[in-house]
């Protein structure tokens, strides 16, 4: 059994440090679920009912999330819940996402995004049927769909932060000024 802890929290660690902010890289894993599986044959593990995983300043909440591995490495996440949330600070800003589904992939460093998905980023925030992240390289693409109530993407973006200007200076009224005398 602590081989296994050892082997899942190595597997983790690789995961999440990929290009992950470097201050998370050196946090210790936390998985908090109500039940767990793992298939020592297919390299499964799922984690089921009021799942949180947390390194850092990432921070994964779902229903349901499931590790798969490639060549003893997690090579993707897929978080589902109603919704699946997904944040962590970069170098650039902390990144919040939300959705019913959020697959994360972490040797290409990109989320997606399905059914109701919202992404905020520097105040920015977009909304859509479906969202696709780079985190690498900080570009995204939204699609609204007509099947579903998010026929179309919204993108909120927040006004430019006002330079502080010089007070403007008050000039005295001669008249007032010589009536209070």
């Amino acid at each position: 059994m602590m081989l296994f802890k050892a082997f899942l929290s190595f597997c983790l660690a690789c995961c999440f440090s990929v290009k992950a902010f470097s201050a998370d890289d050196a946090q210790a894993i936390f998985i908090e679920s109500d039940a767990a599986e793992r298939n020592e044959k297919t390299g499964l593990t799922q984690y089921m009912g009021n799942v949180s995983i947390r390194q850092g300043s990432l921070a994964i909440n779902a229903s349901k999330v499931e590790l798969f591995y490639q060549d003893d490495r997690v090579s993707r996440i897929l978080s589902t819940g109603n919704p699946a949330s997904y944040q962590q600070n970069n170098l650039s800003g902390k990144i919040l996402a939300r959705a019913e589904t959020i697959e994360f992939l972490p040797e290409l460093d990109e989320i997606q995004l399905k059914t109701n998905a919202s992404l905020s980023k520097d105040g920015t925030l977009i909304t859509g049927d479906s969202i696709h992240y780079d985190i690498a390289n900080e570009t995204w693409r939204a699609k609204g769909d007509d099947r579903s109530n998010q026929k179309r993407i919204q993108l909120v973006i927040p006004p430019l932060e006002k330079i502080d200007k010089p007070s403007p200076v008050i000039m005295e009224d001669k008249e007032n000024t010589e009536k209070l005398k």
